[in-house]
């Protein structure tokens, strides 16, 4: 009860002590690792080829996949922060799959990762492009139209300065 009437004390996160068989993807291989504690922000793992602090990696289990990067490490142990927030039931229920699921990487696999596929990305790229390049020209044409009646207007101006001098020249001698 004194933790929590200090000012700046922050609960720390419920962690769940687990052992889940996993897959790792470092670099071009996979290996096998274990999940032994997992939290919504993380996890801490053991592999017999631990990678170094600062490499992101890619766990999968089952059809979950957490990708984060390795912030410490220790012998054969490694925490890892989490880029999003994980759902540590999902990842816990999993059931372990029979062989690997496709990657991107496998041939003739349409597979993607993003949670916004490829295809969907650049056709919202391309209508913004298009719609970008429609109020361009809608622009420019509206500055050419005010440009015109301007010059037009000082034609004018000039036009009836010349000729109302030479009719009141005109009408001077009449």
């Amino acid at each position: 009860m004194l933790k929590a009437l200090q000012i700046g004390y922050k609960p720390r996160e419920a962690r769940h002590p687990v052992l889940i068989p996993a897959r790792m993807h470092i670099g071009a291989s996979w290996i096998e690792v274990v999940i032994h504690n997992l939290s919504s922000g993380g996890a801490l793992v053991a592999s017999d080829e631990a990678p170094d602090r600062g490499t992101y990696v890619e766990i999968r289990r089952g059809r979950q996949t957490i990708i984060g990067r390795v912030v410490w490490r220790k012998d054969r142990f490694f925490g890892i922060q989490a880029q999003g927030r994980l759902d540590v039931a999902a990842i816990i229920d999993e059931p372990r799959l029979a062989s690997r699921p496709r990657s991107a990487n496998d041939p003739g696999s349409t597979f993607e990762r993003r949670a916004q596929p490829r295809m969907d990305a650049d056709a919202r790229i391309a209508r913004q492009l298009e719609n970008s390049r429609r109020w361009s020209a809608v622009f420019q044409f509206g500055v050419f139209i005010v440009l015109a009646l301007i010059a037009a207007g000082f034609a004018a101006s000039q036009i009836y300065d010349v000729l109302s001098r030479s009719f009141s020249e005109i009408e001077s001698h009449l």
